[in-house]
């Protein structure tokens, strides 16, 4: 009987030291892995790691007194994908801020249909005048051109004198004869309906804008 109690306690022993050794065991590994996840965590102070993701809560600035470009990002690939950079937001979230509003050579973010903002509707308008002489010679042609880079984008016309009072309501003796625009210039003709001795003068008036 006491030998059978013996075996009993000596069994029991051996599972006990069993079970303390794997549950020291299992206490070391959680804590192992513990320090280990803590470890791949970004925190504020590490290092960058290139190659892999940088999962961090805070703001990261690079701030600096140079007299260039403070930071380069150079993508040598030549694949049909490759940019320098990638920049991804919420829906209805801007992807940049900053805070100037100077514009960006070759940033070509102010277009429309590929336009710039000053290439969309009637910019640059200018009125160009010309003028004949005066005289009363009847048979006058005037044309008034707009500069380079601008296009046509309205007429007007004027006739000075060919009247015999200076009542507004007295008709003249010149007629405007034709009025011949094209994309860049108007054409004015005049002459007189009815001779006259005076002196009169035509004016041609091209409205020109930049061109789209």
């Amino acid at each position: 009987m006491k030998t059978v109690i013996r075996k009993f306690l000596s069994v029991t022993l051996l599972m006990a030291r069993g079970t303390a050794t794997m549950m020291g065991f299992a206490v070391m590994l959680a804590l192992t892995v513990g320090l280990t996840s803590a470890a791949l965590a970004a925190v504020p102070g590490d290092p960058f790691k290139l190659g892999k993701i940088n999962n961090i809560n805070a703001v990261s600035s690079l701030v600096g007194n140079v007299a260039g470009p403070i930071l380069t990002v150079d993508n040598t690939s030549t694949a049909s994908g490759a940019t320098a950079l990638n920049l991804r937001v919420d829906s209805g979230k801007a992807p940049i801020k900053v805070n100037s509003d100077r514009k960006v050579a070759n940033l070509n973010s102010d277009r429309l249909d590929g336009r710039s903002a000053g290439e969309i509707g009637v910019n640059g308008l200018q009125v160009i005048r010309s003028d004949s002489a005066v005289n009363s010679t009847s048979g006058k042609s005037v044309t008034a051109s707009c500069p380079a880079g601008k296009v046509l984008v309205g007429t007007g016309y004027d006739i000075a004198g060919g009247k015999e009072t200076i009542n507004a309501s007295t008709e003249t003796s010149v007629v405007i004869d034709d009025v011949t625009p094209d994309a860049t210039s108007v054409l004015v003709e005049a002459f007189e309906e009815e001779p006259t001795d005076l002196n009169w003068s035509l004016t041609a008036n091209a409205i020109c804008a930049t061109a789209p």
